[in-house]
């Protein structure tokens, strides 16, 4: 059996390959019109489809989803890394404009950005369940080893503002929407994995009731189209 995705792939492929010989038609038409001294004078005809909406019929005849997969820890890693730098660091200087913090939240982005904010398998797991203070928590010793590294004047600038207390808060405010984008990532994965298998041949779904057949109504646009199929086989020079 076909799958629906496979279907609707050949729809939007055939589509595009209409497009394409009327296209060349087109071309074909513009030379004899060059050529003929009295259909010079006309336009060349043309057709010309903005936008197309498909109804398909068919009947569900398997779905496979696959188990959930595992988080991405190295995915996962990166966007945490750069929660962490983008989004949780620079708080300390815009929460304390005259606490002259600038230059030290640069040195610890960098000290970030030369050696991450390590992910656990645990804490992932754990902040995907729905528990992100092990996620947090770990975050926060990892950063505190980098402001060790820091000169001490800037270690007592940091002091003055009570900067794990900061960390944390902005941590536990960035935990949960990350969380989630992870879920989303993996539930993403899980839909492309997995397989419905449909019947649409027109003869055989005759042979079912109406209630059992499913549809679906699918509206294009040509122009994107074209442009998914040109990045699709567009080579690197």
């Amino acid at each position: 059996m076909p799958r629906l995705g496979e279907v609707l792939g050949g729809l939007l492929t055939d589509v595009l390959r209409a497009r394409l010989a009327t296209d060349a038609l087109s071309a074909q038409a513009l030379e004899a019109y060059r050529e003929d001294p009295v259909l010079a004078s006309f336009s060349v005809p043309r057709v010309a489809v903005a936008d197309m909406t498909v109804r398909l019929r068919f009947l569900v005849t398997g779905v496979e989803v696959p188990e959930p997969p595992r988080p991405d820890r190295v995915r996962a890693g990166r966007a945490w890394n750069a929660v962490v730098r983008e989004q949780v660091l620079p708080r300390l200087s815009t929460n304390h404009p005259d606490a002259g913090l600038e230059e030290v939240v640069r040195l610890l982005q960098d000290a970030v950005r030369r050696s991450p904010i390590g992910v656990g398998e645990r804490e992932l797991d754990r902040a995907v369940d729905g528990d992100i203070a092990p996620l947090v928590d770990s975050a926060l010793v990892q950063v505190a080893e980098q402001v060790d590294g820091l000169s001490p004047a800037a270690r007592g600038r940091l002091a003055r503002i009570r900067w794990e207390e900061e960390v944390h808060r902005e941590l536990a405010l960035r935990a949960g929407p990350f969380a989630e984008r992870v879920r989303q990532w993996a539930a993403a994965e899980q839909a492309l994995r997995s397989r419905v298998e449909v019947e649409v041949s027109a003869d055989r779904l005759q042979e079912w009731p109406a209630e059992t057949l499913q549809q679906i109504e699918l509206t294009v646009a040509l122009a994107d189209i074209e442009e998914f199929v040109d990045l699709a086989t567009r080579t690197e020079p």
